[in-house]
């Protein structure tokens, strides 16, 4: 029997769960958020607000209570009662690791009478490891993270994981907010001796990419088109993109903004090897390969020129399909192009690779021996070739010159109707206090410093934007809902913030803090409206009265109950079996795909079983193929940025749950575990074990009496059968533990 709630609820044949609905509805506020006008909120500079003075102080743990129970007051409202042990811990546990808590961590919180025991959880949940791999996931959402290039063809970008990984490292050492933005838009022009500086401008490569475009020049556009989309979205919180072809409709946001934003970004080329040092070690490496390449290039044009014309005649067929332009990038040598001609080389080359053998068809006797001369001749040239300070493998954006391509604006967003040239600006709407025009100087001659004027201005804290959206994201990772409700878009389309007061404290707090982001976690997880219950009844008032008031909760007066992202279902299913792999890092992991899945898309999985269960955050994330069961639970597209996952309730997810043949495999291992060397036989036993590793707290009298039913019950369905007593108590306890997994509880937390 199915039976309709906010949550997923799926049949378990004989064991009753107990599960919470859930329960949606309009607000009625006394006052409402203030309106945007000529001088929209977002725009304004941040302030830092006085704290508020509530009437319950003794519910305050820290400001956010007073800005909170402040308006909570002000509609004779308050918190519910504070959250019981076992709930609060299995909430801040997977809020902040993405994995629940051990039973020796149950026990040690649980039986501690400090005051401050839980003030000690949450210091360890922050040094945790597993941190930074929960909370990058976040991140990867927003930046459209993938290992692979997207649209039809789908091709692996094998060094994308460095991105990932760095993303990880970045937040385990929280690493300030401010240098984690500029590493990411102009790590190699600002640190080029420090490696994750560098891999961090792969986020300037995320962008889908269609990798056999007939159009070359309309793919480059789009590919910068989409960054500069993703950089207003992500970092500033505006919707920039419909600035790309006419003004924004409802924003202060002109097209020439579009421009001159994505004219930061001109002169990037995607690199897979890096060539990394201090300023004095890459200007005496330059110098040094100058003083080669003048001993050799001669020998380079020669032989440049005989294949390029034999490429030129062996895929002519290939090549009709391109622009003159973009036949010259093609068949310019490498060491000559500009950095337009790289751009337009990375689309088109690998739409005209050619084997040996078609090379060598067209080459005359005496032309195939003057190559082999060179080829020989260059071999032993390269002994001399200046040995780099060092070289990094990373999908990374670098650039070559100090001078980048053009950017125009466009007509309509179409590139083939340029209107007029685009200098680098920043939007005329947050610059109105400064000069919209920034001063940009080059560091060195292999590079233009567009992005590192980019990158100071978007951490500089006179900035309105960056400090405030990154704080309501973190807002919604632990609430589920942020201060404001589009974390993609403050524009004027996304209703204001009910709270503004407590939105800019928040944001002056976390830049004085230096832009410390578990600064900003520790804050929010110690304070009293995090730590209430989820189960909606105040101290003082009706929950009723309550719920009237405010059904949608914008006021706070409990905490909001939530589903557990796909990859915390997935990773709490195996750490519960006993078996999660917590190895870190390292390229994407291919666990096995269902039966019968499509081979278009698939993958053959790694060969190291024991790879296939690590964190969901490890999985080979690929674009046309996201691993199922994290898509039948929301995973989203990584096409587009994702602010916020959608949460749905749909019948493939309870079948999946259900029917799966690897979650019967998880629940064997999970049985197998409590089996394993248990002091004491009894059913009762088992129950208690499975209800601490499954909901993190023991099971109520009714919940064992209905347990302990359903497994007498299976282990005489089982001696029916015919199985022998270990095997049907093995049996038994696997269907059991299986459904736990199957209940609202265990892809919950309160």
């Amino acid at each position: 029997m199915y039976r309709v709630t906010k949550r997923l609820t799926i049949p378990l044949t004989a064991l009753i769960v107990i599960a919470f609905n859930h329960s949606s509805g309009g607000s009625d506020h006394s006052q409402t958020p203030r309106e945007p006008g000529p001088n929209h909120w977002a725009f304004e500079p941040i302030s830092r607000p006085p704290v508020p003075t509530p009437r319950e102080s003794h519910r305050i743990s820290n400001p956010i209570d007073s800005f909170l129970l402040t308006r909570l007051e002000s509609t004779e409202l308050s918190y519910s009662t504070p959250a019981i042990k076992h709930e609060l811990l299995r909430r801040v546990t997977f809020d902040l690791t993405g994995l629940p808590p051990a039973p020796e961590d149950i026990s040690s919180f649980v039986n501690d009478p400090s005051p401050f025991a839980y003030e000690r959880l949450v210091e360890r949940l922050l040094s945790s490891p597993h941190y930074g791999e929960s909370w990058a996931r976040k991140w990867l959402d927003l930046v459209r993270y993938a290992e692979t290039a997207g649209f039809n063809a789908d091709p692996l970008r094998p060094l994308a994981y460095r991105y990932r990984d760095y993303v990880i490292q970045s937040l385990n050492t929280d690493k300030p907010y401010d240098q984690f933005v500029q590493e990411q838009i102009a790590g190699d022009e600002l640190w080029p001796s420090r490696e994750e500086a560098v891999i961090a401008t792969g986020y300037n490569l995320l962008w889908p990419d269609e990798s056999n475009a007939s159009d070359v020049l309309l793919a480059r556009q789009d590919a910068l088109n989409d960054l500069t989309r993703n950089v207003g979205a992500v970092f500033l919180g505006l919707s920039i993109g419909c600035a790309q072809c006419h003004d924004h409709k409802f924003d202060p946001l002109l097209q020439t903004d579009f421009y001159q934003l994505q004219a930061f970004f001109a002169g990037i080329v995607p690199v897979e090897t890096v060539v990394i040092g201090n300023d004095k070690e890459l200007l005496r490496y330059r110098e040094q390969v100058q003083n080669w390449h003048s001993k050799t290039d001669r020998h380079f044009h020669q032989l440049h020129a005989i294949e390029s014309k034999a490429r030129a005649k062996a895929a002519a067929v290939k090549r009709m399909k391109f622009p003159d332009v973009v036949l010259e990038a093609i068949d310019t040598s490498p060491q000559n192009r500009t950095a337009f001609q790289h751009q337009l080389a990375f689309w088109s080359e690998r739409q005209i690779i050619l084997k040996e053998e078609e090379l060598l068809a067209v080459l005359t006797k005496d032309q195939q021996n003057e190559r082999t001369r060179l080829k020989t001749l260059l071999t032993e040239l390269e002994n001399d070739k200046p040995v780099p300070p060092k070289v990094l493998p990373a999908l990374a954006s670098v650039e070559i010159s100090s001078v980048a391509p053009v950017t125009n604006l466009l007509s309509g967003g179409n590139y083939t109707k340029p209107l007029q040239r685009m200098e680098p600006g920043f939007p005329r709407v947050l610059s109105a206090r400064s000069s919209p025009h920034p001063v940009i100087q080059s560091p060195r001659s292999s590079t233009s410093g567009r992005r590192t004027a980019l990158a100071r201005w978007l951490t500089h804290r006179s900035n309105p934007l960056t400090a405030r959206v990154m704080v309501n994201r973190i807002w919604q990772g632990h609430f589920g809902q942020g201060l404001v409700s589009n974390a993609n878009d403050f524009g004027t389309q996304t209703p204001a913030p009910l709270h503004p007061e407590l939105l800019d404290w928040l944001a002056t707090e976390f830049m004085q803090s230096n832009w410390s982001i578990k600064t900003l976690h520790r804050l929010i997880v110690t304070s009293s409206v995090y730590r209430q219950s989820s189960r909606a009844t105040g101290e003082t008032i009706s929950s009723q009265y309550a719920e009237k008031r405010d059904p949608e909760n914008r006021l706070y007066w409990h905490f909001p109950q939530k589903r557990l992202p796909a990859e915390s279902i997935r990773d709490a299913i195996l750490l519960t079996s006993g078996i999660l792999n917590r190895r870190m890092s390292g390229p994407g992991i291919k666990p096995p795909l269902p039966a019968n899945f499509s081979k278009r898309h698939g993958w053959d999985p790694s060969t190291d079983k024991g790879e296939h269960t690590r964190r969901s955050v490890y999985i080979h994330a690929k674009r046309n193929l996201p691993y199922p069961i994290l898509k039948a639970f929301d995973l989203p597209d990584s096409h587009e940025s994702c602010a916020k996952r959608s949460i749905t309730t749909v019948s493939p997810q309870a079948l999946l749950l259900l029917n799966s043949p690897m979650i019967l495999e998880f629940s064997k291992a999970f049985a197998q575990r409590i089996l394993l060397n248990r002091d004491d036989p009894s059913l009762e036993s088992i129950v208690e074990k499975a209800f601490l590793l499954a909901y993190c707290r023991p099971a109520t009298e009714q919940e064992q009496k209905s347990a302990l039913s359903f497994l007498k019950g299976q282990v005489t369905l089982y001696k029916r059968e015919k199985k022998e007593a270990p095997i049907g108590m093995e049996l038994s306890v696997r269907d059991f533990c299986h459904a736990l997994f199957n209940s609202n509880e265990f892809i919950y937390i309160d």
